[in-house]
């Protein structure tokens, strides 16, 4: 049974297996990693082991069968029933080792489905503590290679890497002990190119791993280059730029095959050797045991023996080879579990607080990402009941000052309070009770429109739900569809318009009927119609709550009890609209460029074919 580990928790250095960054690649970086969440398996995991080591030995019985009726055959007393009871133990043998083979398979695989369990579901415990803000440079698809494509690479490590290789290995040294046992003489024959062979391949190994990162570089710039090639096909072909935008992906996909080549090149003159080597024991078995022969010291059947044996010693030590080789490339690509791992989770106090009011206070707040610093020394208070509008130029910093509210980051300096409580001394799981968001790009699951809404509140009444629909001017496009609110979603939301997915968004926040709502450009998507619904919809969720809005559309704050104007990392100004516009500061400037550009209409300008512009007569 899979042994679930306790919400929150990781295996010891669970994130210590990153490839070292100056001894080369770690090529047990995956087994190390996988080895945290073995505990638990370790019993099935022996038992693997042993029952795939004996299916190995049972391999070996048929060639005693063999070596046992030589001597007869050839001086020919051989009699049909010691060849039928021979042939029938040889048989015998091939079944049991083919069964011990599969029950080691099974068992192995059950190992190996239930580590990746644990792996995988530390991994999405490990991710749901990090800030909202790490996932902000990531690709949506990082998440599902994290959870799902990476941790599936590995499978093979303990389904069949382990018990497989460790059997191979102990055959190989019971084979090898068996060989002395019988005649040292031909048994150091038998392994004399071995360790050649075997020096060969770690030099070759050991030049070629000079070139991993290169190798993961070329690799991860050839992948992103390909698919941001295909994803903007549309654009290729419109703007009739498909040489050179194929061009980078061509150079991407040379310089993968350079790096490729050279790392051959390295390797290959060690590696080629090896394979001929390692299987050419019997070129030197043959020699020295005609020798032996010819002096007398050494019979028939032992030859055959070695022969046979010999001819297969190094198969074990091939299936070991292969099974390295397999966790080498595997543990290539473990170091992002391995750093995701080891990324710092976001602190949690998990205190319950009692909060004075629902006040949201900026107070001498700075922020930065990377060495970059965003916001300076902010401060502002948006009082609770009110509404608090953030405008500015793009890149101004309004959106990171939203983000600050919901701890998507937390300030490098200052504080940002709520009732007078620093948002880091409060639990997690209160604030995200406390504080409710809606996107510029709305998130909805392909659910039902119902399951979408109750995301706000899962113990919602289907009463409650469309209350909360019909505050958000959404109950009567629902109704259209005719399935109503069992209708489902699709990917994404796929179904709605930008304006119904903000409308379902904002019936969510709604429903989960939290004290402080974030609003991130809520407008954005929206066409005239949509847009007067949304404002409604957003009027719905002031009453008795503190409503922060980021802005871009001005005529829809001009009521905003505080509009905030960002620029440059800081707060430049602070009024109510009139008074802004009459004071003839920035935001001033930015109303006037606003108003005109919605008076601005569009024409050919005759001959020329130029777009002038006209504005509307009064």
């Amino acid at each position: 049974m899979t042994d679930i580990p306790a919400e929150g928790a990781l295996p010891e250095d669970a994130g210590e297996s990153r490839a070292s960054g100056t001894g080369g690649p770690d090529y047990l970086a995956s087994l190390k990693l996988l080895g945290r969440f073995l505990p638990g398996s370790r019993l099935a995991m022996g038992g693997a082991i042993l029952l795939a080591t004996a299916a190995v030995a049972c391999e070996l019985a048929p060639i005693v069968v063999v070596c046992k009726v030589v001597t007869p055959a050839l001086s020919g007393t051989l009699g049909p029933a010691y060849l039928l009871g021979a042939a029938g133990l040889a048989l015998l043998a091939v079944v049991v080792g083919y069964g011990l083979m599969g029950l080691a398979v099974g068992l192995s695989h059950v190992v190996a489905f239930d580590v990746l369990c644990r792996l995988r579901l530390a991994l999405a415990r490990h991710l749901a503590r990090l800030p909202i803000g790490w996932f902000a440079d990531r690709k949506s698809g990082d998440a599902k290679k994290l959870i799902i494509d990476e941790p599936e690479s590995m499978e093979l490590i303990f389904a069949h890497g382990i018990p497989e290789g460790v059997s191979a290995l102990a055959t190989w040294v019971a084979v090898s002990v068996w060989l002395f046992a019988v005649d040292w003489r031909m048994a150091l024959a038998t392994v004399a190119v071995t360790p050649v062979a075997f020096v060969l391949i770690s030099t070759g190994m050991a030049r070629g791993a000079r070139r991993a990162a290169d190798y993961q570089r070329a690799g991860a710039r050839m992948n992103a280059s390909v698919v941001e090639f295909l994803a903007g096909m549309a654009v290729v072909k419109i703007f009739n730029r498909t040489g050179e935008s194929f061009a980078e992906t061509a150079r991407a996909v040379r310089a993968y095959a350079e790096v490729e080549t050279a790392w051959a090149e390295d390797y290959l003159p060690f590696g080629g050797t090896f394979f001929s080597l390692v299987l050419a024991n019997v070129v030197v078995i043959l020699p020295v045991g005609a020798f032996l022969m010819a002096a007398g010291s050494l019979d028939l059947s032992t030859l055959v023996l070695f022969v046979i044996l010999g001819a297969n010693y190094s198969q074990p030590l091939m299936k070991l080879f292969n099974q390295f080789h397999t966790l080498a490339h595997i543990s290539m690509g473990s170091t992002r579990i391995a750093d995701a791992l080891a990324a710092e989770p976001q602190a949690d106090s998990a205190r319950t607080v009692a909060l004075a009011s629902h006040d949201v206070v900026f107070d001498e707040v700075s922020f930065g990402y990377g060495k970059e610093e965003v916001l300076h020394r902010v401060s502002f208070t948006a009082p609770a009941g009110s509404v608090t509008a953030l405008v500015g130029p793009s890149g101004a910093g309004k959106s990171t000052v939203a983000s600050l509210v919901a701890r998507f980051w937390d300030p490098r300096s200052g504080r940002v309070t709520l009732g007078g409580v620093d948002l880091r001394e409060i639990g997690l799981a209160q604030l995200m009770d406390m504080v409710a968001f809606v996107f510029q790009d709305s998130f909805l699951f392909s659910d039902t429109i119902a399951a979408n809404i109750r995301f706000g509140n899962p113990k919602a009444s289907d009463a409650e739900v469309e209350a909360a629909a019909r505050a958000a001017r959404a109950h009567d496009f629902i109704m259209a569809f005719p399935d109503g609110y069992a209708t489902r979603l699709g990917d994404r939301g796929q179904l709605l318009s930008g304006g119904e997915r903000q409308r379902i968004a904002i019936a969510r926040a709604i429903l989960k009927d939290a004290p402080v709502i974030v609003l991130d450009e809520a407008t954005a998507f929206a066409d005239p119609d949509n847009e007067a619904a949304i404002q409604e919809a957003i009027g719905e969720l002031t009453a008795g709550r503190t409503l922060l809005v980021v802005a871009h559309r001005l005529h829809t704050i001009m009521s905003a009890d505080q509009i905030l104007v960002v620029d440059g990392g800081r707060i430049a100004e602070a009024g109510r609209h009139d008074d802004l516009v009459a004071k003839g500061g920035l935001y001033a400037r930015l109303w006037r460029d606003y108003t005109e550009a919605r008076d601005v209409v569009l024409k050919p300008a005759g001959v020329s074919g130029q777009i002038a512009s006209e504005e509307r007569p009064s």
